[in-house]
């Protein structure tokens, strides 16, 4: 395994959000990194085969594990760390299909409301 490269520049590095379901890994790497490398490294934080991992972003998949991130467009102008770019993986299934694509929301419809609910007593406990 390899160890991420660093770079002297945080200003070079390309910020990612790798989102499966309710997982989510940040990463931040260089985008000269080629995809079949950030799978290893996805994969090493994961405990999974790299070969079982899936990218996708931008309505593409990212198919060629020799390919720069920047040769799907992702570079350091588009993922910058307050706007990272957002990845999905998915996984290959034992049948040799891969997991259908499902990102989980940060938050649901219930935890909104009961923010709402929240402030509005804030409110009104305020004006007493």
């Amino acid at each position: 395994m390899q160890p991420i490269p660093s770079s002297s520049n945080a200003a070079s590095d390309c910020y990612l959000q790798l989102r499966r379901g309710k997982q989510t890994v940040f990463m931040d790497v260089p985008e000269t990194l080629a995809v079949g490398d950030l799978k290893r490294f996805l994969a090493h934080i994961l405990k999974l085969n790299p070969e079982i991992i899936r990218l996708s972003g931008r309505g593409q998949v990212l198919e060629s594990d020799t390919k720069l991130l920047r040769e799907y467009g992702i570079t350091t102008k588009e993922a910058r760390p307050q706007a990272p770019c957002q990845l999905e993986f998915v996984l290959q299934l034992e049948d040799g299909t891969f997991e259908t694509e499902e990102i989980v929301p940060y938050t649901s419809e219930n935890s909104s409301r009961s923010d709402e609910q929240q402030q509005q007593m804030g409110t009104m406990t305020d004006s007493k």
